[in-house]
């Protein structure tokens, strides 16, 4: 018998689902592209959050060193000099992560099949995100080593032209 459309009766249930149109895994060009443009929103959101946090430390300290020197800034170069070797080790550390990170880049794929292919791109895809974001840690220390070394210059050249002031007055 055929139904009211004159189509034969259909052997299937109306329930089963109809079958991927590729080898079991295949994920269409479509939904990677969906996949890859979620994996990159979220890498740029971890990379912000950690900006963010940051400067809300930045902020924490600036606010505590204030409300310690009762809202004066006070300059101690002993104490610059011993946080200046600290940021620098910090900084090399983060370079070694991030050569490490750069070496993830050159693993190869298990196999030539689609499923390594696919992990493979992952894979490369988060290496980067981390050699961004451990980049962006690196400069942060770097910079502010930088900032140290450069306060501490100028507070001892300060202290030097105090010190000749004096003397010439002196002499």
């Amino acid at each position: 018998m055929s139904d009211a459309a004159g189509a034969p009766p259909s052997s299937t249930s109306g329930g089963q689902q109809a079958q991927p149109s590729g080898p079991v895994g295949y994920i269409s060009p479509e939904e990677q592209a969906k996949r890859d443009a979620l994996a990159k929103q979220a890498d740029e959101g971890m990379n912000q959050n950690i900006s963010n946090q940051y400067r809300r430390q930045a902020a924490q300290d600036a606010a505590a060193s204030a409300a310690v020197s009762g809202g004066g800034f006070v300059m101690d170069a002993d104490g610059m000099g011993k946080l200046l070797p600290k940021w620098q080790s910090i900084a090399d550390k983060l370079e070694r992560a991030r050569q490490l990170g750069v070496q993830l880049r050159f693993v190869k794929a298990p196999a030539e099949d689609d499923g390594s292919l696919m992990q493979k791109k992952a894979a490369d895809s988060h290496a980067d995100a981390y050699i961004k974001s451990v980049t962006a840690q690196r400069d942060y220390a770097r910079g502010y080593a930088t900032s140290l070394q450069t306060a501490i210059g100028t507070y001892q050249q300060q202290e030097q032209a105090a010190a000749d002031a004096v003397r010439k007055q002196g002499a």
